[in-house]
């Protein structure tokens, strides 16, 4: 895949491009056997749906931490979530179709969207935790993507045909790692706001979900 070059465009544009780009192939950083060696096919379980809302929750309060230690107050995070925002990024959101909505809600179908949508989140925390040298930040961004992990190998407990995951492809988690990591830094500050953000809603969307599933 040849990547256009940045010259050519703005910086919000490029990044857009960059992530509609990147999920034209699926993206996560958590290969099949990892985390299909954790889950049992036992049949959905209230433990395992109430754990893994306490695990989203637990996640929730880490991306908070993260992003505040990230942003430092700075007024500045603040115009660029909501400057990117406004872009239409291709990063995992819910959709009605995903039957995660209290109307219409169809369990197995938003089990799955949620575990692959978590799954596609994989690599950009990967990203995010590769970005940070400082020990503190570093700690918190593996804390993020270690809970996020956690919570998709609860999910997957609940899941009775796993073989309907979409796992990824890891010449394209590569090719995505190499591209956003070749961005100036600060497209890489954007980048790493938009996905902790667009993560948090996820995680919303999601907790609200498995209470009414």
């Amino acid at each position: 895949m040849k990547f256009l070059s940045t010259s050519t465009f703005c910086p919000l544009a490029f990044v857009g491009l960059l992530l509609v780009t990147a999920t034209a192939f699926p993206t996560s950083e958590v290969p099949r056997e990892e985390v299909t060696s954790n889950a049992t096919s036992d049949g959905p379980t209230y433990a395992s749906t109430q754990n893994a809302e306490d695990q989203i929750s637990y996640t929730l309060m880490k991306i908070k931490e993260l992003k505040e230690e990230v942003c430092n107050n700075e007024e500045k995070c603040v115009r660029k979530d909501n400057a990117l925002s406004e872009e239409k990024l291709n990063l995992p959101k819910m959709t009605v179709e995903d039957g995660c909505f209290e109307s219409g809600h169809k369990r197995d179908t938003c089990l799955l969207k949620i575990t692959s949508g978590l799954l596609e989140f994989q690599i950009y925390l990967k990203y995010i935790q590769n970005k940070f040298q400082s020990s503190e930040k570093n700690n918190k961004a593996k804390d993020v993507k270690s809970s996020t992990k956690s919570v998709i190998q609860l999910l997957m407990q609940e899941i009775k045909n796993q073989d309907e995951i979409v796992f990824p492809s890891p010449t394209a988690n590569a090719l995505l790692l190499k591209e956003l990591e070749s961005q100036n830094e600060w497209q890489k500050n954007m980048i790493i706001h938009l996905i902790l953000s667009s993560l948090e809603t996820f995680l919303q969307f999601s907790l609200r979900a498995l209470r009414i599933l």
